[in-house]
């Protein structure tokens, strides 16, 4: 409940906000926005329980969750297409920009990432995947593929303004790129894993069998945090950057030196 109520609705704020000022141009619709808003609301506090299909909790708020992950499609569907749309026309400019890539990839994983917590509600589907790997794939999906990007592009949006320092976008493609290329060998890894790990379980073959099973897709684990982690280290040196670092790089004064280069206007009024 707190990525979907505080992480979730959080982000979704700062894109509508921060996404029309970086590509120039209006939300595509405040309708869908309206929509995607209340029925996220409507829903999202419905879903709490489908974490636990199979446990104590009563059979029937069990349905109610199942029920409210299946209406969580309308939300995600309205915001994904309202963002998708907003962006059209404008896809040129994603490889001349920062902060744009950011967006994009936030984007695509609240769409696959929201789907596929729909998806893992089902019983049928839960009953192979949940106490596995795949649901440790779900959970870096959302919370790092959604709610980082997310915020990583607002942050390279508003701290320049702030400070009127540019990071440098070498340094700012090798966060995203590293970050990217290290969720997906993370994430790819685990849900095939957690999905062979839960037929192997429903098979009834040995425990100890899965573990051995799941130990190649581990080291991809390993491999795609190690990326991550990485990542993490240069967006804190851009921050650094952005915020404390001496360089000349105030926008400002770029902008007065530019204009200085002008002739002056000496016509007569």
């Amino acid at each position: 409940q707190g990525v979907g109520m505080w992480f979730m609705l959080f982000n979704l704020g700062l894109i509508y906000y921060f996404l029309p000022q970086q590509l120039n141009t209006p939300i595509y619709s405040y309708s869908l926005g309206i929509l995607a808003f209340w029925t996220q609301i409507l829903f999202y506090t419905l879903i709490g329980t489908h974490h636990f299909i199979f446990s104590a909790i009563p059979w029937w708020l069990q349905t109610v969750a199942i029920i409210g992950s299946m209406g969580m499609l309308i939300p995600v569907f309205a915001g994904t297409t309202n963002f998708l749309m907003t962006f059209r026309g404008n896809f040129h400019r994603i490889g001349s920009s920062y902060t744009l890539p950011f967006y994009l990839v936030g984007i695509i994983f609240y769409f696959t990432g929201s789907s596929q917590g729909t998806a893992e509600a089902f019983r049928s589907a839960n009953l192979y995947w949940h106490f596995t790997d795949f649901t440790v794939a779900h959970s870096h999906l959302t919370m790092y593929g959604i709610i980082a990007f997310m915020l990583w592009a607002s942050i390279y949006t508003l701290v320049p303004r702030l400070t009127g320092k540019e990071p440098r976008q070498s340094l700012v493609g090798a966060h995203f790129w590293m970050a990217l290329i290290g969720l997906l060998f993370y994430t790819i890894p685990l849900m095939i894993g957690g999905t062979l790990k839960g037929i192997s379980w429903q098979e009834g073959k040995p425990f100890i069998d899965s573990v051995v099973l799941m130990a190649p897709y581990w080291l991809w684990r390993a491999i795609g945090g190690s990326l991550m982690w990485a990542s993490h280290l240069i967006f804190a040196y851009n921050l650094y950057y952005m915020i404390v670092s001496k360089e000349e790089t105030d926008l400002q004064k770029a902008v007065f030196e530019e204009l200085n280069k002008l002739p002056a206007n000496t016509s007569k009024q």
